[in-house]
């Protein structure tokens, strides 16, 4: 994940399913409460689904634990159950790798913006990750 580290990104989680629960354990705690933010799931060095947060991390990853968990237990969620079937799937027998960083801030002739949301159509459309339901954004 050499290029993910050179955009800047840094592992902050590791991530499982473990008794049709999807756990995220963080193992950066200074980036829970970063905001407009970019993430990239990873599997055996794959990036599998890229995402963006407004909002702070850590409640952007409980939704992921909630929605997935609650899919896997057949409940209605905002994760479809054949995508939460993929994720078990991908992660039996092995743990996937979070990383993120904060999008960038550009000077533009209306003030600086952050350039998160166009980070991640950007990596969506060079990666194509197959956990990504729209290849755009």
């Amino acid at each position: 994940m050499e290029n993910l580290i050179e955009m800047g990104f840094i592992p902050v989680a590791s991530f499982r399913v473990e008794k049709k629960q999807y756990i995220i354990e963080m193992t950066n705690h200074e980036c829970l409460d970063w905001v407009e933010s970019i993430y990239v799931h990873t599997i055996n060095n794959e990036i599998v689904r890229v995402g963006s947060s407004k909002n702070k991390l850590k409640t952007r990853f409980r939704g992921w634990e909630r929605g997935v968990t609650t899919a896997l237990e057949h409940a209605k969620s905002s994760t479809p159950l054949w995508e939460a079937m993929e994720w078990e799937k991908m992660l039996k027998d092995t743990r996937g790798i979070l990383y993120a960083k904060r999008g960038d801030i550009v000077q533009t002739s209306v003030g600086k913006i952050n350039t998160y949301l166009s980070e991640e159509s950007f990596l969506i459309g060079k990666y194509l990750p197959k956990m990504n339901r729209s290849k755009h954004r």
